[in-house]
């Protein structure tokens, strides 16, 4: 689904999670910290995600039949205790995720992967990683266990637009589904 013609405009699109406004602030205060000892550029507090499946460059034209087919997904609701933070030498980013994922999460992300195969929808095959990137461009690599967790509920995941700016990177909702 990516015959890409003159006449159809793309969008670039990606399945995450989002944290509240208390793991939101929780995670932009890691990052306040980290910034001032590994250097780097933080990744701006509203754009602080999860992404549970990459898909790239999708015409506008197949937004609906893609969100049409998430609708059958039914993956329960789930926490994350986020506690280790590390670091990625190939793309020098800086991460926190946790030690042990829920099987909940990966349930969902391998469900997103047989919804979009059955309904013939590019995606990134790459292995799962699950982690929120917190700092671009680290000068520093680290590698943190933190005494104290930071626990993340997961009730919904969205569809998301990313959409480069003058001023950065910009996410779009697109659409959102709450997990049972």
């Amino acid at each position: 689904m990516t015959n890409k013609d003159t006449n159809t405009e793309f969008i670039r699109v990606f399945f995450a999670i989002f944290p509240n406004k208390l793991v939101q602030k929780q995670l932009a205060h890691q990052t306040e910290i980290l910034e001032s000892t590994y250097g780097g550029r933080k990744v701006r507090t509203q754009n602080l995600h999860l992404t549970l499946l990459f898909l790239g460059d999708i015409s506008t034209h197949h937004i609906e039949a893609l969100q049409q087919a998430m609708k059958n997904i039914s993956a329960k609701k789930f926490e994350l205790s986020l506690d280790k933070i590390g670091y990625w030498k190939h793309n020098q980013i800086i991460y926190i995720q946790a030690k042990q994922f829920s099987t909940e999460l990966l349930f969902l992300v391998d469900s997103l992967k047989i919804a979009l195969s059955e309904a013939g929808f590019p995606f990134d095959k790459r292995s799962y990683r699950p982690h929120v990137t917190l700092i671009r461009k680290a000068t520093h690599a680290t590698e943190i266990n933190l005494n104290t967790p930071i626990k993340w509920h997961v009730n919904k995941w969205s569809l998301i637009q990313s959409k480069q700016t003058e001023h950065g990177v910009n996410y779009i909702p697109l659409k959102q589904w709450n997990l049972k």
